[in-house]
């Protein structure tokens, strides 16, 4: 249950960020994450963020990501 919880925090995280950027139309937050989830990510050492939400601290992990992400900072 845990990792939905994360994902659904995720999910928040992501309309969130649509709603900033004013293009939120037709734009289905969870269907992007979940495709965005298990997909390699090279600012993750080329692991699936799937797998880094397992770890301890995890969520905090890819949601600093996705933060720096929409800020255009991907180091």
């Amino acid at each position: 249950m845990a990792l939905e919880d994360d994902i659904a925090t995720l999910t928040v995280l992501v309309q969130d960020m649509l709603a900033e950027s004013g293009e939120i139309a037709g734009f289905d937050a969870r269907a992007w994450l979940d495709r965005w989830l298990t997909g390699v990510v090279p600012a993750l050492g080329n692991r699936r963020p799937i797998d880094v939400l397992n770890e301890p601290d995890g969520l905090e992990v890819v949601r600093s990501l996705l933060s720096r992400a929409q800020s255009g900072a991907y180091s």
